[in-house]
């Protein structure tokens, strides 16, 4: 399976039986999430190299989470880690020096806005630069991005994608979100249960959150990057 432009694969991963007792499993770990500065009730449970790298707090973070994730959740990262191994014909493997996947977690409670637009938190997941820093002389494919939903608020969940990589970065002096702004997307609408992996390099964001909505949003997050032994999977 190749990945590039505007390339999203999705399959079915897990039933809503399944995803309902992942949901109770991630609440009853509320204790461990933290709080994320960001637009509503945004938590995290995991460590996140975008969020915790610069803070120079991954490292710690990531020994401190790992077991309990991986005691939590073990059935499920072994699931993730048998899918990519098929997907792409190479051994995914998971390594205690990164974080496992972890899960993103947003709470509505019908006060969103109708100026809500995706484009304010439009990015590219550069986020693998700053694990690996020696990336530029050891890349060996394209890094992989993967969104798993395992609960859905009233409006449902989504991504957003625009027609931007990064070689288009500079020549727009980095004005990405100006960009977004002014430019049409696509939507990828998400479902409860599906597996959505994509690169990560086309300029995306979460998708728009309707005026009203209600209920969370509970996604598993990851990434995968390969390495000479295989594809790493971490968040």
């Amino acid at each position: 399976m190749e990945f590039g432009p505007d390339i999203v694969r999705e399959d079915d991963f897990l039933t809503p039986e399944e995803c309902a007792q992942i949901s109770q499993q991630v609440l009853k770990l509320e204790p461990h999430w933290e709080a994320r500065l960001g637009p509503y009730h945004f938590a995290t449970l995991g460590c996140a190299a975008y969020l915790d790298v610069d803070e120079n707090h991954y490292q710690e973070k990531s020994t401190s989470l790992n077991p309990l994730l991986r005691q939590t959740f073990g059935h499920v990262y072994e699931r993730v880690r048998l899918y990519f191994t098929q997907l792409l014909q190479e051994t995914a493997y998971y390594d205690e020096a990164y974080s496992y996947p972890g899960f993103h977690l947003f709470q509505f409670e019908g006060h969103e806005s109708a100026s809500d637009h995706p484009a304010e938190r439009s990015h590219f997941d550069y986020q693998f630069a700053k694990i690996f820093p020696d990336f530029a002389s050891t890349y060996l494919a394209p890094p992989l991005t993967f969104t798993l939903p395992i609960q859905e608020p009233s409006c449902g969940s989504s991504l957003e994608m625009w027609d931007l990589r990064p070689e288009g970065h500079a020549r727009i002096n980095y004005e990405h979100k100006e960009y977004a702004r002014t430019h049409p997307s696509r939507t990828v609408h998400y479902a409860v249960g599906r597996i959505f992996t994509h690169d990560g390099l086309n300029l995306h964001a979460m998708g728009r959150i309707a005026p009203g909505t209600v209920g969370r949003r509970i996604t598993l997050q990851g990434h995968a990057y390969k390495t000479q032994r295989g594809w790493l999977l971490y968040w």
